[in-house]
């Protein structure tokens, strides 16, 4: 029997530490596993499985056959996919190729070689400012004016019908 004073005690201590702390490093990397999931899922069908590739959507039937576990791909099952991601491309490069085109025109677009870029319009800062009080004042006063101008000549065809006299 060993004294419970004995050198051993630390290496208890020690190794149930180490115990504790791989634990703690397995948990986490399967906490992370979870959280990520792979390229492939796999779905029950029958006599096997389907696999899913989740990059290129290509399907696979997977059975097991003299002890061995073969994948075969799905006939068109990777077509449909694939030309969606083709017209997806397509569209992509033709709506930018239609930003620049009007970037171009409204001259927000970069300067191209040999040009000087002096007549570039600024391109909005996205930051929306309300008017100031003189503004509005000025705004007002514009109304004002029309209104007035209106008025004046609703007032002088009412006179020009209640005479007879027309224009000329």
């Amino acid at each position: 029997m060993i004294p419970n004073d004995t050198p051993r005690r630390p290496f208890r201590s020690s190794l149930l530490g180490a115990i504790v702390l791989t634990v703690g490093v397995a948990g986490a990397a399967i906490a992370a596993d979870d959280a990520k999931p792979g390229r492939y899922t796999m779905t029950p069908a029958d006599g096997g499985f389907v696999r899913l590739d989740t990059e290129t959507g290509a399907m696979a039937l997977c059975t097991k056959r003299d002890e061995q576990w073969a994948c075969e791909p799905m006939p068109g099952a990777a077509v449909r996919p694939n030309s969606e991601m083709s017209r997806l491309e397509a569209e992509n490069k033709a709506l930018k190729d239609e930003m620049r085109r009007i970037e171009d025109a409204l001259g927000l677009s970069e300067p191209k070689p040999g040009e000087d870029g002096t007549k570039r319009a600024e391109r909005p800062s996205g930051k929306f400012e309300l008017p100031s009080e003189q503004d509005v004042d000025k705004a007002f006063d514009y109304v004002q004016r029309m209104l007035k101008k209106f008025q004046e000549r609703m007032r002088e065809l009412e006179r020009e019908q209640g005479t007879g006299e027309g224009p000329d």
